[in-house]
């Protein structure tokens, strides 16, 4: 079984209110502390005991147990911000000695051990790819499953939430649900207030789905559609159009807010303070664009797992791009920018490695690079890429997602191309495959 997080909706009682700010007091000084370069040897128990030996927040008028419950969730984001940053420090310690076990093995121990101060290139890569973290949420907190209980009053279940009598009394949630398909026995509850909507976020294990494919196939991450496989079917199509249109809508929106800021402002600085006011209460909030974002982002999931099940369905092996890096490209348009900021890339990653692990199928990550201006024919640089088609050497003319998967398929058995292989060897190594690439590089 796999793990997952599902939600039920509550209302908001006005208690909920200082605890959210009181913890999000303790988010943002946990993060200005702990969240750069001088804590990357320290280990979660130190950093909560370094908290606890200094009573930093045994003073915030808030029950001790949601306090030290949220500290621990606030600390296990930082470390996972810190193992990301590590990551791309590996990748990069990688490609500069590939070839050198001994060189990998003593640069890898150095970065575990939280001792890559003793080398200078470690040292400049960690401070590349490892920024100071910071965070402005203040509108959540964690509740441990001893210190609350749920009732069923009227036919809907009610999260009451025990705290230190000098605080208050118990807190109750009313949520929209009756309660029978929702198990909270034994689990912390993420509470995440929104307006005057509570998301009581919980763990669910999710039992096996349905069985797996048997082929071996790779997919194209696309924006047009979810995803492309390499026997030519498509998955999750409609991904593009609700990309397209949630971004242009939020782009129209900015562009009217920001006359409206400008107007605000103007106002304000001529002493119009009560115009300046009223413009800034009635028409700069952002109920409405965090709503529509909500649905859009809600859609684009739904999407996504639909695909994901659709290519389980057909495969045991699925082999996927990997696109945790920025993608590059020399002159991006504005709208290309805008755009592709709005791309679910991860969002489709999420639900590939999520649904082939509740089917008990294998998801490979191979390098990407160079596999949309491949011909599927010879696998070298030969082609032509324009728009979505691709023209191959022989005059075949393929779509260019297609075109992608049959070279991501390929890619998977090229044991000279790794996953972490820079584009510029990948871009050498290809080169000098084809036919005569020694002549020319000679000339």
């Amino acid at each position: 079984m796999t793990t997952s997080t599902r939600m039920v909706y509550a209302d908001t009682p006005k208690e909920l209110l200082p605890i959210c700010k009181a913890v999000g007091c303790i988010r943002a000084d946990i993060w200005r502390r702990y969240g750069g370069l001088k804590t990357v040897s320290k280990s979660s128990n130190d950093i909560r005991n370094e908290i606890s030996s200094l009573s930093l927040y045994s003073n915030l008028p808030i029950d001790g147990t949601i306090r030290n419950e949220s500290t621990k969730d606030i600390v296990n984001d930082v470390l996972l911000y810190r193992a990301a940053g590590q990551q791309r420090v590996r990748r990069a310690f990688y490609t500069r000695a590939k070839d050198d076990e001994a060189e990998l093995t003593r640069l890898y121990t150095l970065l575990q051990q939280g001792e890559w101060t003793q080398d200078n290139f470690l040292h400049r890569q960690m401070r590349k790819h490892f920024k100071h973290g910071h965070s402005k949420v203040n509108n959540q907190f964690i509740v441990r499953p001893d210190k609350y209980h749920t009732e069923i009053v009227d036919g809907k279940l009610v999260v009451v939430i025990e705290i230190a009598a000098k605080y208050g009394q118990p807190i109750r949630l009313v949520t929209t649900t009756n309660g029978k398909s929702v198990d909270l026995s034994g689990k912390n509850i993420t509470n995440i207030v929104k307006d005057d909507v509570t998301e009581i976020h919980y763990a669910f294990k999710k039992p096996l789905g349905r069985p797996r494919g048997t082929e071996v196939i790779a997919v194209d991450k696309g924006y047009t559609e979810a995803f492309v496989d390499s026997d030519g079917e498509v998955h999750g199509v409609g991904l593009g159009e609700i990309m397209t249109e949630y971004s242009d809508k939020a782009s129209k929106t900015g562009q009217a807010r920001n006359r409206l800021y400008a107007l605000e402002k103007k106002h304000r600085e001529a002493g119009r303070t009560a115009k300046a006011d009223r413009i800034k209460t009635n028409n700069l909030g952002t109920k409405k664009i965090n709503a529509r974002k909500d649905k859009a982002q809600k859609q684009i999931r739904n999407i996504a797992f639909r695909a994901a099940h659709s290519v389980v369905d057909k495969a045991s092996l699925v082999i996927s791009e990997d696109l945790s890096r920025p993608i590059a490209k020399r002159r991006p348009w504005k709208k290309y920018n805008r755009r592709m900021s709005a791309w679910a890339r991860g969002t489709l990653a999420e639900a590939l490695e999520s649904t082939t692990q509740q089917r008990k199928a294998r998801h490979v990550l191979v390098n990407a690079a160079y596999t949309s201006q491949m011909d599927p024919n010879t696998h070298l640089l030969e082609g032509k890429r324009e728009a979505d088609k691709f023209y191959c050497a022989n005059g075949d003319v393929l779509q260019a997602d297609f075109n992608a998967a049959l070279n991501l398929l390929h890619r998977y058995s090229d044991q000279e191309i790794t996953l972490y292989t820079p584009h510029r060897e990948v871009r050498r190594i290809l080169l000098a495959r084809s036919s005569g690439a020694t002549e020319r590089q000679g000339a």
